[in-house]
C-alpha cells in the first residue's frame, strides 16, 4: 500500500456462505464431508484442472489411500503427506469409533477448481446441496484446497 494511503474497508460479497451454528451433540451427528480440493476416488474420472464445475461422490467406506486429487491451484505439500488434511475421511471415521461423532453419511462430495462462478452459483451448488440434503447429515464438514 502506498505511504499515506487509507486501507479500503473489507467488502463482503452478497453471495456469502450462510453460517448456521451447530446445535446438538456431535456424538449423535452423522458427518458429511464436502470439499473443494478436487478429491476423487482413484477409479473416478479426473477433474479438469483448467476448470471443472462438477463434483465427485465418495462413499463412506473409502479411505484416504483410495483417493486422489486433481488440482494445480493450491500448495500440495501437506496433501502429498496425508490427503486427510483436505478430505479427512479417515480422521472422521476415527472420531466415530471413539464415539466423538455419530459417524459418516453414506456419501461425501468433492468439487474441482472452477472460475465459472455463475454456473456454480446457479446450477452446481443448488444441485449439490440437494444431494447433501439427501444424506440427512447431522453436520457438514466443509474443506477447501
Amino acid at each position: 500500500m502506498p505511504q499515506g494511503a487509507e486501507p479500503k474497508p473489507l467488502e463482503l460479497s452478497r453471495y456469502c456462505v450462510p453460517f448456521t451454528p451447530f446445535q446438538g451433540k456431535l456424538e449423535d451427528a452423522a458427518i458429511c464431508i464436502v470439499s473443494t480440493a478436487a478429491v476423487r476416488l482413484a477409479s473416478d474420472a479426473p477433474f479438469d484442472t483448467e476448470g471443472d464445475a462438477t463434483w465427485r461422490v465418495i462413499g463412506r467406506d473409502a479411505e484416504a489411500k483410495d483417493l486422489r486429487y486433481d488440482d494445480t491451484h493450491y500448495d500440495h505439500a501437506c496433501v502429498d503427506r496425508d490427503l486427510n488434511c483436505v478430505f479427512p475421511i479417515d480422521r472422521v471415521r476415527e472420531l466415530a469409533r471413539e464415539g466423538r461423532v455419530g459417524g459418516l453419511t453414506e456419501r461425501h462430495f468433492s468439487l474441482g477448481y472452477s472460475q465459472a462462478l455463475r454456473e456454480l452459483r446457479e446450477k452446481t451448488i443448488p444441485a449439490l446441496v440437494r444431494e447433501v440434503d439427501r444424506e440427512r447429515p447431522g453436520a457438514v464438514l466443509l474443506t477447501g484446497g
